[in-house]
């Protein structure tokens, strides 16, 4: 089905634009749109075009949704090791539950752990595994809520779109070596060639090596990567752009350290007492492996006079295997020796957590006749000295082999009355997925008062005759069809925009491991199908030149199941739909060296899938979660606030960057916190150049990072069954919190000639934070202060 369509509609589309005239009237000027950035902008730090949510080239200012962009150099300057380390600076982007293993981060309120690159999702919903590495990425475009154009059934909250490095048009070779305390070991190199006279054929290589051993005990993050691109402009009409990138990583499989029992959930987050800041309890066994390897073709074409079009084809081999496991979780032996696991409970009538407390829930919710009395029995805690730690340890074999084609073609008419740009195309994507696992497995214990005693078993992979294992294989087939309109009137005062997006899904999934987290579904084949209808559109009103007040309504589009969760809870299974409103207003000023913009939004999203941190604490003691245990918890969501963005530059002395955004998200009826969101963040960076005197050559930057509290974990529903005594029912709280903190770095640099070097200090001032939370065994100690030094020479 899927073949046909696709060839259908690319035959229709040529077609239609082989019948185009061959030239415009002679008063007529069509400036033909491009699939590619043309702007020469203002500094290195700021662009004013983007690709994303209308796949042709666009001024942000007439886009009705907010969209900011990253630019390399920005990337470079800060020696950002993540894109969410220079994304904050630029706009509302915030951390999320997994600092280490991939790029989990959130917008707006919802979180993203899917890889996106160059406009196309790669490796599944369920396939994060490693921070992408920022070598490669020429720019990034942040999408900020739904569209179903760009990312059909993506995040509601929005996606960072990184866009690869292709061959530029002069030669240049820039080569940089790097030491660090922490991140930033390794060097790269980026080489540049134009290979024949007249400019027709230009080749680029990207290299990069890294070799890190990161702050927390045993700790490490090793790898390289391999990046070639080659352009060939075929005609003045026609260039094939071809890109490949081979990747290897390795690293500790971190996943943090058991908060303190101590804390409620009025309580700030801390690590358990005696343990040091850096304690991990794995080590080099503990790994998760990620290769990857991708190409693609990229044709662009003028046909006609009016008429643009893209052709694409991209092709990906990802594989991740885990081993082990550096969680642990708290026990301890009360006064007549048994092994006790609970540390607190919620207090029934608030909801609160409240440690040393174990309340009779259980046993008045089993009540039938109403003469069990709700009360609470102290617990007596242990000292820190007699914790026991129990650990385990599972593996992980993720593989995904992978297609991709998208071809779109863009229409402009320029009559006298004003503009109209169409753009309508097709995007189809096949996956093929495996997912091999054994179940929880014991560690030795580790007693807190022999910490140094602690052992770590080789790593361990399932093995092809394990009867044990969850093996799920899945095969999934998606087609997309699409259709854009802006109009622009009274001089493009006014643009209007709309656009429809077909979605269709198909998904097989096979269970065939007698253990796996439904055994009703073992040895069996659940089979999905899913077809959507989203819309998007908005308006744009420019009453002046550099003042844009806009309006926008995106829907998320079709969402299928992740790959390897359908089909895990049947019965349950339940499609995610939202939307989102936008109001808002952007300006550049003085020949675009001062942008703003200012978003009001509400985003309602269906069915959003939540990790449960509950889930993920049995597993992290070595229980197997029963069949019926839910994850994800699936919540109807609303995140409504604001957000306000700044950007200046003078000449190339001073820039300066500002964020600040200010939401709510709330779980429906209780109004409980979601995980891990603050409602407010701030993001603020300035460099400094000097260009005379004395310090000609010098610069200086600080970056300011500010995240509001969150909540620690993941609490839904009620704290009891069935009615309190006074009728009513109190709503389950989280069990703790993770307090709020200000993060500042600082960067010094110095430029002569032909090289660069640059010294930076990552939070400045030492603050003792944590940096992210999932459960009541995942707490991540953010790094002290570190310094990062890099040197780069590029020869011309």
């Amino acid at each position: 089905m899927f073949r046909a369509l696709c060839a259908f509609a690319s035959a229709g589309l040529i077609v239609s634009a082989q019948q185009e005239p061959a030239a415009a009237g002679r008063d007529e000027v069509v400036n033909l749109p491009t699939f590619t950035i043309t702007e020469k902008p203002v500094s290195e730090y700021q662009s004013h075009q983007a690709l994303s949510t209308t796949r042709v080239a666009m001024s942000l200012q007439d886009v009705p949704q907010t969209i900011s962009v990253v630019t390399s150099q920005l990337f470079t300057d800060t020696q950002a090791p993540r894109m969410l380390d220079v994304a904050k600076y630029v706009t509302p982007v915030v951390e999320s539950t997994l600092p280490y293993g991939g790029d989990r981060y959130q917008i707006r309120g919802f979180q993203v752990s899917q890889e996106f690159i160059d406009g196309t999702v790669i490796s599944g919903a369920d396939g994060y595994s490693m921070s992408l590495a920022p070598y490669n990425i020429e720019r990034i475009e942040i999408i900020k809520g739904p569209n179903a154009i760009l990312v059909p059934g993506g995040s509601p909250g929005g996606v960072m779109n990184p866009i690869t490095k292709s061959p530029l048009d002069y030669n240049q070779i820039t080569v940089t070596g790097g030491l660090a305390q922490y991140m930033g070991n390794g060097a790269d190199i980026d080489i540049n060639r134009v290979l024949d006279p007249a400019g027709s054929m230009a080749a680029r290589l990207v290299a990069a090596w890294w070799y890190d051993d990161l702050y927390a005990k045993n700790q490490y993050r090793h790898g390289w990567l391999v990046a070639p691109s080659f352009s060939l402009r075929l005609s003045p009409q026609h260039k094939l752009i071809l890109k490949a990138e081979f990747l290897d990583n390795r690293e500790t499989n971190l996943s943090g350290l058991p908060l303190d029992p101590h804390v409620g959930t009025r309580d700030s987050a801390r690590r358990a007492a005696g343990l040091p800041r850096d304690w991990s309890f794995g080590d080099d066994s503990d790994s998760r492996h990620r290769s990857t390897e991708r190409v693609s073709a990229e044709l662009l074409s003028t046909l006609g006079s009016r008429v643009t079009m893209r052709l694409y084809v991209m092709g990906d081999h990802v594989r991740r295997k885990d081993a082990g496991g550096t969680g642990a979780a708290i026990k301890y032996l009360d006064s007549l020796g048994n092994t006790v696991t609970e540390t607190g409970s919620r207090n029934p009538f608030t909801g609160l957590y409240e440690p040393g407390v174990i309340w009779n829930t259980a046993a008045y919710n089993a009540d039938t006749t109403g003469t069990v009395t709700l009360a609470g029995t102290p617990l007596a805690l242990p000292d820190a000295s007699e914790y026991i730690y129990s650990r385990s340890a599972t593996s992980v074999d993720l593989e995904y082999t992978e297609g991709h084609i998208k071809n779109e073609y863009a229409i402009r008419f320029q009559p006298s009355w004003g503009t109209s740009t169409t753009l309508l195309g097709l995007a189809a994507n096949t996956s093929v997925v495996r997912f091999i696992a054994t179940p929880p497995g014991a560690r030795p214990d580790v007693h807190a008062d022999n910490l140094g005693a602690i052992t770590y078993p080789p790593r361990v992979y399932p093995a092809p005759t394990d009867t044990n294992r969850t093996d799920k294989k899945a095969k999934q087939n998606d087609l997309q069809l699409f259709i854009f309109e802006t109009l622009g009137l009274f001089g493009d005062r006014i643009l209007l925009s709309g656009g429809v997006s077909r979605f269709f899904g198909e998904l097989t999934r096979t269970d065939s491991g007698p253990t796996d987290r439904d055994p009703t579904l073992g040895h069996t084949t659940p089979s999905y199908n899913l077809s959507d209808t989203a819309l998007s559109g908005g308006v744009v009103v420019k009453p002046l030149k550099e003042l844009s007040f806009f309006y926008g309504y995106n829907e998320s589009g079709g969402t299928m199941p992740g790959s390897l969760s359908a089909g895990k809870n049947a019965p349950s299974l339940k499609v995610a739909a939202g939307n989102q409103n936008e109001f808002g207003v952007k300006t550049a000023l003085l020949n675009n060296t001062l942008t703003a913009s200012f978003a009001y939004f509400i985003i309602e999203q269906e069915n959003y899938p939540v990790p449960n941190s509950e889930f993920y604490t049995l597993v992290s003691q070595g229980i197997t979660p029963p069949p019926d245990f839910p994850n994800p918890l699936y919540l109807n969501l609303k995140s409504k606030g604001w957000e306000f963005e700044a950007r200046y530059s003078y000449n190339r002395n001073l820039t300066v960057f500002f964020n600040y955004s200010d939401y709510e998200i709330r779980q429906p009826v209780t109004d409980v916190r979601v995980r891990g969101v603050p409602d407010r963040s701030l993001g603020a960076y300035v460099d400094y150049r000097f260009t005379n005197g004395l310090l000609a050559g010098f610069g200086v930057n600080v970056g300011v990072d500010y995240k509001g509290d969150v909540a620690g974990d993941t609490a839904t529903g009620y704290t009891t069954t069935r009615p309190l005594p006074d009728g009513s029912f109190a709503a389950s709280q989280p069990t703790f919190t993770v307090g709020s903190r200000t993060v500042v770095n600082l960067g010094l640099s110095y430029r002569r000639a032909d090289w660069i070097a640059r010294l930076s200090v990552a939070n400045l001032f030492d603050e003792d934070y944590v940096l992210a939370a999932g459960s009541r065994t995942s707490v991540i100690e953010g790094d002290p202060r570190s310094v990062r030094f890099t040197v780069s020479y590029t020869f011309k």
